[in-house]
């Protein structure tokens, strides 16, 4: 599926712009004279990440975007105008993003366009996941209860983005803390100790030079160590954004345990959430796998994804070519194959999502227990080398007495 960035003449004579999504320049021009549009200009749009900046611009936080389609939906539900609505929700916007956003669909309201248009514009925040189902309540009367569904489905992902980061968040904060006590004890405290046993005339014994040497480059080149640290952090992040570095990156974690397991159920549950709101609505499946994809964020799970959707084309079944890529459990793509073989996709597809949200929960609750102990463990070694590395010279002025 391609964008195409269009300008065209609505019905009332006024000119708008917005991208819409075909599989070629023909079906666009079609679906435009199907939304009463006169095209102008069309013309296909790069890819996303085509002369754009691997940092890409803030995006809206899941619970803001779930948060705006419950609000949204009661304005709909009351019969308030959706501009008036849409005005009084930008101007009490905590989220300057979001305040933004709406900005934009008030816009492309008042010049004859449509929500989901703004929503699926090049330069929206929006997920396109959200777009493509805004565009289905819209075309089939259903947006109240699209809008429902959609802040379900964000408010889900929230919860589950916030488990993962409370897995994260204990680990750098106990690493953080323990490279600020080695820095002390190593640069400071223990070099003052050294001073006084060696004037006794007492040997140190190979750790404690090692940590003392530690200690002093730290202390003699911190202001060259720190921002060396930030640096490689900052390649990192610039890595993984790359196609390699994601691809290379979703590998390692999924061979990490259980963290691979957690995010491969997280994957899981996403598509699974996704495929039930596209089958559930009737939106064409073809289209939909697209969403999909840049719903998941998983390298291995897109290639798996593009693989199922040129099958789906070919008239394939959509398991069998997920399969192609070893990446979903038997379990998942078995539940599919039955889906698509009684045509119960949509009912299937809805139990698959429970479950793996239930199953990526208990992973990231073990997880999180695990993390613990091992960090206690960790802090425990770099203690006990730090005492081992001061009363091994001090057990040696006793012995020289």
């Amino acid at each position: 599926m391609k964008n195409f960035k269009y300008s065209a003449i609505t019905t009332g004579s006024k000119k708008v712009n917005g991208i819409i999504s075909a599989s070629d320049l023909k079906e666009a021009k079609i679906a435009l004279k199907e939304k009463n549009l006169r095209p102008i200009e069309i013309k296909e749009t790069k890819s996303k990440l085509e002369g754009k900046q691997l940092f890409s611009k803030k995006k809206l936080r899941a619970d803001v975007v779930s948060h705006f389609c419950r609000q949204f939906r009661i304005i709909i539900a009351s019969g308030i105008n959706s501009i008036v609505g849409l005005e009084s929700m930008a101007s009490k916007s905590k989220d300057k993003i979001m305040a933004q956003e709406i900005n934009k669909i008030i816009n492309s309201l008042k010049t004859g366009g449509s929500i989901s248009q703004a929503m699926l514009n090049e330069d929206s925040k929006f997920p396109k996941l959200l777009g493509a189902m805004v565009a289905t309540g819209e075309a089939t009367g259903t947006l109240e209860d699209v809008l429902k569904s959609m802040s379900t489905f964000y408010e889900r992902e929230h919860k589950i983005t916030q488990k993962i980061k409370n897995a994260s968040t204990y680990p750098i904060v106990i690493g953080i803390t323990s490279f600020v006590m080695l820095f002390i004890f190593t640069g400071f405290i223990i070099p003052q100790m050294m001073e006084s046993i060696v004037e006794t005339g007492a040997k140190l014994p190979f750790i404690t030079k090692m940590i003392m040497g530690f200690g002093i480059f730290i202390k003699k080149f911190w202001y060259l160590i720190i921002p060396f640290i930030i640096f490689l952090i900052y390649q990192l992040k610039l890595y993984v954004k790359t196609p390699v570095g994601r691809k290379q990156k979703d590998k390692l974690i999924r061979k990490t345990p259980l963290l691979g397991i957690a995010i491969n159920a997280i994957v899981s549950m996403r598509f699974s959430r996704a495929l039930y709101l596209f089958t559930s609505t009737g939106y064409p499946l073809l289209q939909g796998l697209d969403y999909i994809k840049e719903s998941i964020n998983n390298a291995i799970a897109e290639k798996a994804i593009d693989i199922a959707k040129e099958g789906v084309i070919k008239g394939e079944s959509l398991a069998e070519n997920l399969e192609k890529i070893d990446y979903f459990d038997p379990i998942f793509l078995q539940m599919i194959s039955i889906g698509e073989q009684t045509g119960q996709l949509e009912s299937i597809s809805y139990q698959m999502a429970e479950f793996y949200e239930h199953e990526a929960e208990v992973y990231l609750e073990r997880l999180v227990s695990m993390i613990e102990p091992i960090m206690i463990i960790v802090v425990g070694i770099i203690a006990a080398i730090l005492v081992i590395s001061v009363f091994l010279p001090m057990l040696s002025i006793y012995d020289a007495i």
